[in-house]
């Protein structure tokens, strides 16, 4: 069901966030995300530089290269455009992202390592919608290079560490609902219909 129709308004200003998985014929996956901040009236910098209404006030970049164990080996990070003509010079910092493994304290680690003048706001808040896009990319991907296997019945281990992270994760994945009754009965906590 959509939102019901607003109050009357004035824009002031959009965020749009876009990720994106890939499988790379080398067999490493990217997952790309851009960040774009726009407002909704024209904009005047410090310096006199003028931004017109709907026009990038911060768009980045971001690409991370994983393994199939989701550690990042290589990262690509860019500034198109923000308010100050500094703000491109932090993109570099984030090669320390090499060697870290997506998973369990992922972004923790990331705010420690990006933290105020350390980091990029906007690159920074990337990386935790990166880090959902991996999850989601690599273990279909995974899953698809294995031996089709049936809705229900024996699985591999690959699934079934998958398995373990989903049921109850999320209100969809409820240990007693009808997703995990119909595809995972051995771990359906429900009263059997």
């Amino acid at each position: 069901m959509p939102l019901s129709p607003p109050a009357a308004r004035q824009h002031y200003h959009t965020r749009q966030i876009q990720c994106e998985g890939f499988l790379r014929d080398d067999g490493l996956w990217d997952i790309e995300a851009s960040i774009t901040d726009t407002k909704g009236y024209p904009v005047s910098f410090y310096d006199g530089r003028q931004l017109p209404e709907g026009e990038p006030l911060h768009l980045m970049h971001v690409r991370l290269t994983l393994s199939d164990q989701y550690e990042i080996v290589a990262v690509e990070a860019a500034t198109t455009h923000s308010p100050y003509t500094i703000c491109p010079e932090i993109a570099a910092s984030y090669q320390r992202l090499v060697g870290l493994r997506i998973g369990p304290g992922f972004n923790r680690k990331v705010r420690e390592l990006f933290k105020g003048r350390d980091g990029c706001t906007h690159i920074t808040e990337l990386l935790g919608p990166m880090a959902t896009v991996a999850f989601q990319t690599v273990s279909s991907g995974l899953r698809k290079r294995e031996a089709p296997q049936p809705a229900v019945g024996p699985r591999t281990t690959a699934q079934a560490r998958l398995l373990a992270r989903l049921i109850d994760s999320c209100h969809g994945w409820r240990s007693d609902g009808e997703p995990v009754r119909v595809q995972f009965p051995e771990h359906y906590t429900g009263d059997t219909p």
